[in-house]
């Protein structure tokens, strides 16, 4: 890194120094989403690992169905960023109810001609939240089948990728599920950039 690089470096951090804290918070969002648009750039590029057609199901998000199991008090289930262990992503926010799940179903026309239908998605639990030696139940359904699940605490991102099954040609009925398994206080689960993806 040369000189004139580390001018501007510094010549930046002074700046955002003095910005503030609610411009600070607005530099910090403008961070995330170049970071997100970077990693659908990467996502763009899967064509040279045979990989040729993905969805982002945040984008579909405002279209799924949300229900919970049984009562839906104090479930919260939104589309918006989340900070787990210090890193910000799109994600789903899926905070169960205070008994049973909650649930967002996706329907997903999948192309015929389509290869190998693989989810890829990280699970966490948004930062502040207080364990006590807790669990939160992460479940993925198609048609109404459990194809994956975890009973976990992820206070850092946790990446997955699961192969769907699937035939190319149907429509995916794909359900997200988060239960608090009876500790509903903090269980900020969180499925960070969920994507669809496939080869032809």
């Amino acid at each position: 890194m040369g000189n004139q690089d580390m001018r501007t470096s510094d010549a930046i951090l002074h700046d955002l120094a003095a910005l503030s804290p609610a411009d600070q918070a607005r530099v910090a969002d403008y961070v995330a989403f170049l970071r997100w648009r970077a990693a659908q750039t990467d996502l763009a590029g899967l064509s040279k690992s045979g990989r040729s057609w993905q969805i982002n199901l945040l984008e579909q998000s405002a279209a799924a169905d949300v229900r919970a199991s049984k009562d839906r008090a104090g479930m919260e289930v939104k589309a918006a960023e989340a900070t787990v262990g210090g890193e910000r992503r799109p994600a789903l926010w899926m905070h169960p109810p205070v008994d049973g799940e909650a649930q967002v179903e996706f329907h997903v026309p999948i192309p015929a001609g389509l290869t190998d239908v693989r989810l890829r998605f990280a699970i966490g639990i948004r930062d502040g939240a207080q364990a006590n030696d807790r669990l939160v139940a992460f479940r993925v359904r198609v048609a109404g089948w459990q194809v994956w699940s975890r009973a976990a605490w992820p206070i850092h991102w946790l990446p997955v990728e699961i192969p769907l099954p699937l035939q190319a040609g149907d429509v995916l009925r794909l359900t997200f599920a988060t239960d608090s398994l009876g500790a509903h206080q903090f269980a900020w689960a969180v499925w960070g950039e969920p994507v669809l993806e496939a080869g032809n």
